[in-house]
C-alpha cells in the first residue's frame, strides 16, 4: 500500500534497493547521475512523487463525464446534453429533446489501478425555453492501493470514493443565447466509511449559437453554425474546505476553480453513397455528412485562500473533429495537451510528467428508434464508445520502480448512452 500525501500529490517511499534496480537501465543511469550531481542524496530512502492538479478526482482532475468528449480531445462545453452539464450547465438547453436519460462509464487509470467513473442523469424540458435536470457522478477506487494522509496521520483504507449530486437549470434567452446554473454537492471519502470532506459548489455556463455562411452556397454546404461556450466550476470562488478524519485530525484543502472556454463550427454536405441502398431502414435516413470541429481551453484559477500555488500552472487545450454519416454513424478524432503542477523538493523523484498529452479517438452511433419503429418507441438512442491507451501521464522508468502495474500502457475504456425522448 502506498501513501497519499499533501494537496495535489501522492507519494511512494522506495528503499535504496529500488535505486539499484533503477540504475540497471542506461536511461536511468543518466538520471541518477544528474540527481547526484545536483546534490540529491538518498540516505535510507527516496520518495517517488505523483503530482496531480488537486486532491479531488473525476471531473476536477483526470476525466470528463462523457465518452464522446474524451474522444474529442476532452471538449465538453460545446456539446449538448447532461453529460456535459457539470462543466457547462447551459449544455442541457440547446437540444430538441423533451427529456433525456443519460449514462456514462469510464474505466482505467495509470496508478489508481481499479478506479472507475460513473455518471447517471435525467433532464426534462418544462417549457419551450426552460429545462431542468438532476445527475450524479462518482469516482471509486475499490482496492487499497493508496493510504490516506490527513494532518500527517497515515490511515490504511480498502476503498476511496468521491460522489457528486447535481441539480441543473438552464434556459434560452432570445434566439441564440442559452444560460445555465447548477448546484453541486461534492463529498469525498478518503477513508472507507468516513466522509472526510464535503463542499457545495455553484457552477455556471453560457452557450451562444449563431448560423453563419462562411463556405457559401457554391460548396453545397448547409446548416453552417458557430457555437461559443463558457463553463465555470466553482462560480462563487470558494477557496478551501476542511478534510477531517475525526474531531482532532483535520486540515484545510484547496477547492479547484476551473474556467472552460470553447468554440465549435459545423456544417452539413450531401453524401453520395450506395451503402444500405437495398435496406429500407437505411434508405429512410438523410443522405448527408455532418462535419464539425471543436476547440477548448481550460484554466485552473488561483484564489487568495488557496494554500497551494499549484493550480496556477494547470491548463488544458483540446481540439476535436467529428464526422457523422447518414445521421447514424460517427467517427471522432482529437488531441489534448495539459500542463500540470510541478514541485521541486530535494529527495523526491517525480513519476508524473509536467505535461500530459495524447491523441484521442472513438465512435458513436445514433439509432433513430422513433423512425424505425413507426413512433412505437418514444425515444432515439445515442451510443458512444472509447477504447485506447492512457495519455502519457507517467515517466514509466520511475513509476514502474514502484510497481510494474503503474503504467500508461493499459486500456482506457468508456461507454456513453443516451435516450432522447
Amino acid at each position: 500500500m502506498f501513501s497519499d500525501i499533501v494537496p495535489g500529490c501522492e507519494q511512494v517511499v522506495v528503499e535504496n534497493q529500488i535505486i539499484n534496480q533503477l540504475s540497471k537501465s542506461s536511461g536511468m543511469r543518466k538520471l541518477l547521475f544528474l540527481m547526484l550531481f545536483s546534490g540529491w542524496a538518498f540516505i535510507g530512502s527516496a520518495q517517488i512523487t505523483y503530482v496531480t492538479p488537486n486532491h479531488m478526482y473525476n471531473t476536477f482532475n483526470e476525466v470528463t463525464n462523457s465518452a464522446r468528449a474524451e474522444a474529442l480531445g476532452k471538449n465538453t462545453v460545446t456539446l449538448n446534453g447532461l453529460r456535459s452539464a457539470f462543466d457547462n450547465p447551459a449544455a442541457i438547453s440547446p437540444g430538441q429533446e423533451k427529456a433525456q436519460l443519460a449514462f456514462n462509464f469510464l474505466n482505467g487509470h495509470p496508478y489508481h489501478l481499479k478506479s472507475r467513473n460513473y455518471f447517471f442523469g435525467f433532464s426534462y424540458k418544462v417549457t419551450s425555453r426552460v429545462i431542468i435536470g438532476i445527475s450524479t457522478h462518482q469516482w471509486v477506487d475499490p482496492e487499497g492501493t493508496w493510504t490516506a494522509i490527513i494532518a500527517n496521520t497515515n490511515t490504511p483504507t480498502e476503498k476511496k470514493s468521491q460522489q457528486t449530486y447535481s441539480l441543473h437549470a438552464a434556459g434560452r434567452i432570445g434566439k441564440h443565447l442559452h444560460i445555465g446554473l447548477s448546484g453541486n454537492n461534492v463529498s469525498y471519502k478518503a477513508i472507507e466509511g468516513i466522509t472526510t470532506s464535503k463542499v457545495f459548489l455553484l457552477n455556471g455556463g453560457l452557450v451562444y449559437d449563431r448560423p453563419v455562411q462562411w463556405l457559401g452556397e457554391s460548396r453545397k454546404a448547409i446548416n453552417e453554425s458557430l457555437r461559443l461556450a463558457l463553463g465555470f466550476t466553482n462560480l462563487l470562488f470558494k477557496g478551501t474546505l476542511i478534510e477531517r478524519k475525526d474531531a482532532s485530525t483535520w486540515q484545510y484543502r484547496d477547492v479547484p476553480i476551473i474556467m472552460r472556454l470553447g468554440a465549435a463550427y459545423g456544417f452539413t454536405v450531401p453524401l453520395q453513397t450506395s451503402v444500405g441502398s437495398k435496406t429500407r431502414k437505411i434508405k429512410e435516413l438523410p443522405k448527408t455528412l455532418d462535419l464539425s470541429a471543436r476547440i477548448q481551453y481550460n484554466n485552473w484559477l488561483k484564489q487568495k485562500d488557496h494554500f497551494s500555488g499549484e493550480a496556477a500552472s494547470n491548463t488544458l487545450l483540446g481540439i476535436g473533429l467529428e464526422a457523422t454519416a447518414l445521421q447514424l454513424v460517427t467517427a471522432r478524432l482529437g488531441y489534448f495537451r495539459e500542463t500540470r503542477p510541478t514541485r521541486d523538493e530535494p529527495g523526491e523523484i517525480y513519476a508524473t510528467r509536467s505535461d500530459r498529452k495524447g491523441l484521442t479517438w472513438g465512435l458513436g452511433f445514433q439509432v433513430p428508434a422513433k423512425l424505425w419503429s413507426g413512433n412505437k418507441w418514444p425515444f432515439d438512442i445515442r451510443f458512444d464508445i472509447l477504447a485506447k491507451n492512457h495519455p502519457n501521464t507517467l515517466n514509466e522508468n520511475i513509476s514502474m520502480a514502484s510497481t510494474k502495474e503503474f503504467t500508461d500502457k493499459k486500456l482506457f475504456f468508456g461507454l456513453g448512452f443516451e435516450l432522447n425522448f
